[in-house]
């Protein structure tokens, strides 16, 4: 069995320094969310059929109009090169290897047309932070767009930084050129965050869309009616997710605010969720849920931490093997055949 790093182990703090570690490791407030992702997908159970032929097994599953192999999704993340010297050119090594779709933060330690010539044809989209200088932003889609990326992903629950005591701690810098600010000196990350645009509305996504030619995607809704408004303001997709538990503490976690939204929607455009997967078995709860994919961030942050590229691998395959053997346990053999009648009663924790 794959070691499987997490942000509890201590060598990753002595690893990483504590800025870092606290930065990866850390949430908002008291961190109540950022614990409740990983625990809300503990009081889903799962609720097998018996006796059905599960000899093969498909995990396919089918994102903005495309089939992918499966459906699990490497998040975006920041300042990869604070983790291993490789950076983001390690992580998409690893999504590469393993057939995962890779989202890259423009947030990034390393330049997006390197980042697509290290995963090749693999697939990719770009996740975007609207900054106050909206030509910065604008020049990041189009060097995204450029490099072929297929998608862009607005992030939207970031119009200020959450309240990261962590950080505020140790004062953690961000001492690696990024695309943001490619030749600037090092800064801090209430520097950076000081840079996102707080007037940010429904009626600049149409804009973005415009200029990005390519399909765009809301990242940060945990509400039925937000999710109806990005339908109608022309999203693709919807990622329910509450950023890691890195904004605003004590919110739902995504899989508890994926049900109500699925609803909302109808099935009119492709869900995926975030917060606290770490195991096979967590994506097929979110695919029993509603969702079509899920995205994972920190435990493939930490597999590159502690062994680069084949750490982050590692990680990934891990846990696309635990999904193949949670779809043959559940009678499930195609991922997307997972529905409602898969998941039972909440467990108490």
């Amino acid at each position: 069995m794959t070691e499987r790093p997490g942000p509890d182990d201590r060598d990753l703090e002595a690893l990483l320094g504590p800025g870092a570690h606290g930065y990866f490791a850390g949430g908002a407030g008291d961190e109540l969310t950022l614990r409740d992702n990983h625990d809300a997908w503990r009081r889903i159970a799962l609720h097998p059929r018996v006796l059905v032929d599960v000899s093969e097994r498909d995990l396919g599953t089918t994102l903005l109009g495309r089939h992918r192999p499966h459906p699990v999704v490497v998040a975006p993340m920041a300042y990869q090169k604070h983790a291993h010297e490789l950076g983001e050119l390690g992580s998409a090594a690893a999504a590469a290897a393993t057939d995962s779709l890779y989202v890259l933060s423009s947030q990034t330690t390393t330049s997006p047309a390197a980042v697509a010539d290290a995963l090749g044809p693999s697939d990719r989209w770009f996740q975007l932070y609207v900054f106050t200088d909206r030509a910065v932003s604008h020049d990041l889609v189009a060097e995204a767009r450029e490099s072929g990326y297929e998608a862009l992903v607005i992030t939207v629950d970031f119009p200020v930084a959450g309240w990261r005591e962590r950080d505020r701690r140790t004062g953690f810098k961000v001492e690696h050129p990024i695309a943001l600010n490619p030749s600037g000196p090092p800064l801090t990350t209430e520097q950076l965050f000081a840079m996102h645009d707080a007037s940010l509305t429904w009626d600049d996504i149409g804009e973005f869309a415009d200029a990005a030619g390519m399909p765009v995607v809301l990242k940060g809704v945990l509400r039925p009616d937000d999710a109806e408004r990005a339908v109608d303001a022309g999203a693709a997709g919807i990622i329910v997710s509450n950023h890691g538990g890195r904004q605003l503490d004590t919110t739902l976690a995504g899989v508890d605010a994926l049900p109500p939204i699925v609803d909302a929607v109808g099935g009119s455009v492709d869900l995926l969720v975030d917060g606290g997967v770490t195991r096979g078995w967590d994506v097929a709860k979110a695919l029993a849920l509603g969702a079509d994919a899920v995205l994972v961030g920190r435990h493939v942050l930490w597999g590159l931490a502690r062994g680069g590229a084949d750490g982050a691998e590692a990680v990934l395959r891990q846990l696309l093997a635990e999904l193949d053997s949670t779809l043959a346990l559940l009678g499930c053999p195609n991922a997307r055949d997972l529905d409602l009648s898969y998941v039972g009663r909440r467990t108490a924790g």
